[in-house]
């Protein structure tokens, strides 16, 4: 036990594999019915749409997507008015031309490499440790996240939030555990790739990773240490990949959108209040929890402390890099939660020694799931049923020769687990002349659809 306490966190082996990757295939299966229950809704059906810019500079659809060409010319204009992620944005694009069940099932390993990063930055250091450390981790993804379907479960919101942040825990890996090290150490090419991709993902996600990378060079810098390849190479890639992703003029053409001309500094402290108080209503319990356990490990172990430092300094400035964005979307809090989540799992591994602990609390975050998971999932199989539907009274339609069709509006969200949880997401509209409304009638080759509130399914 002496030894233990008193070795560094840096001289700790990797975690034991088979134990947490057995945990980790059985939340594999249950994420995989939970995405086979999700259809393609709202944005889904615009990336399917060859993209265009209106006279008015408005992202519209002109046409199912196709082509190559139609691929490429519709990033050119996400960059031009929408946003630069143009690397998520394309694979958002190419996922809708694949079959569903192909997607749903990418979708689910990625939320276990986000897990299974977790559990490798928690470095536990035995067979047990490594299962309740993996169940921990999909656990406090699945309770803590609040818009759960939105981040795991939509299409378009997979890609942009859990793909993303995948390629971003793991690339930071070495920065924030340095054990990751002796076996990296011909990666530096790859890690470059891999910190391009981080880079030119989502924006807070981006800029928090930008800052601990550059935090960890500056450290080795100033400690006189022979800088590494493979983190130099890593933090070149992010970098490089930030300013592609910030350099894109549709970045502040859409933020003009929202209202907002130009960064707005006098406005952040306020919005910063405002941004903190919103994941304090949603998270405040895994907040706490990562605090309270961080501020224990100060006292009792403070050589284990840094790499949940780290990963709390990633949290913040996850959640402050928010301040510059007009709006602050539930779904955007993912990457807070996942950096917070993984500074949890890194606190209780260096201070548990019992394993009734790490049990229980696994046991009340399973209980906290399984008293949300039988509406959520009644809700996912609605929404199924409803989608799948519409889609074949358009297909109906469509063969009777009608081409101008009015169809049913699919109902709010009364689950975190449904795609339409949140702000900001909505399915079709009255008004056929709506960019949703405009993509599903391209998506099944119609010429108008109209929604209807009062139209049963």
């Amino acid at each position: 036990m002496k030894l233990h306490q008193q070795t560094s966190y840096r001289a700790l082996p990797a975690p034991p594999r088979r134990p947490w990757l057995a945990v980790l295939a059985g939340a594999g299966v249950c994420m995989l019915i939970l995405n086979l229950l999700t259809p393609m809704v709202a944005d889904d059906y615009f990336f399917a749409c060859r993209l265009t810019v209106r006279p008015d500079g408005v992202l519209f659809p002109a046409g199912k997507l196709r082509s190559m060409a139609d691929l490429l010319s519709s990033l050119k204009a996400v960059c031009a008015v929408h946003s630069g992620r143009l690397p998520v944005l394309g694979i958002v694009m190419i996922s809708t031309l694949l079959p569903g069940w192909l997607f749903d099932l990418c979708n689910a390993a990625l939320f276990l490499l986000l897990a299974a990063a977790l559990t490798k930055l928690a470095r536990p250091q035995s067979p047990a440790a490594s299962a309740w450390t993996a169940a921990g981790a999909a656990l406090l993804l699945w309770v803590g996240t609040p818009a759960l379907g939105q981040n795991f479960l939509w299409q378009t919101g997979s890609v942009n939030y859990l793909w993303t942040m995948t390629a971003t825990m793991w690339f930071l890996g070495p920065y924030i555990h340095p054990g990751w090290m002796p076996q990296l150490r011909r990666g530096a090419g790859w890690w470059f790739l891999l910190g391009l991709l981080s880079g030119w993902s989502m924006e807070n996600q981006s800029a928090a990773a930008c800052l601990l990378c550059t935090a960890r060079l500056v450290q080795i810098h100033f400690r006189h240490r022979p800088m590494p390849r493979l983190l130099a190479a890593g933090a070149a890639g992010q970098w490089l990949g930030f300013a592609l992703l910030m350099a894109a003029p549709g970045n502040y053409r859409r933020a003009a959108g929202y209202g907002q001309a130009g960064l707005g500094l006098a406005l952040l402290p306020s919005r910063l209040v405002q941004y903190t108080l919103a994941l304090w209503e949603q998270a405040w319990w895994l907040i706490l929890l990562a605090v309270l356990l961080a501020a224990q490990l100060a006292i009792r172990q403070p050589r284990q402390l840094p790499p949940a430092l780290w990963l709390l300094g990633g949290a913040a400035a996850c959640h402050v890099a928010m301040t510059a964005s007009p709006a602050y979307p539930l779904r955007s809090m993912l990457g807070t939660v996942a950096f917070l989540a993984a500074a949890v799992l890194v606190c209780a591994n260096r201070l548990v020694r019992r394993l009734r602990w790490p049990a229980l609390a696994c046991g009340v975050l399973a209980l906290a799931l399984a008293l949300q998971l039988p509406a959520g999932v009644a809700e996912l199989a609605a929404l199924r049923r409803n989608t799948d539907a519409r889609a074949a009274r358009i297909e109906q339609s469509r063969a009777a020769g009608e081409t101008d069709l009015t169809v049913p509006i699919l109902p709010a969200a009364r689950t975190r687990f449904s795609p339409f949880w949140g702000d900001a997401l909505s399915d079709l509209m009255q008004n056929p002349e709506n960019e949703r409304n405009v993509a599903l009638a391209f998506y099944y080759g119609v010429d108008t659809i109209c929604g209807d509130p009062g139209l049963p399914f």
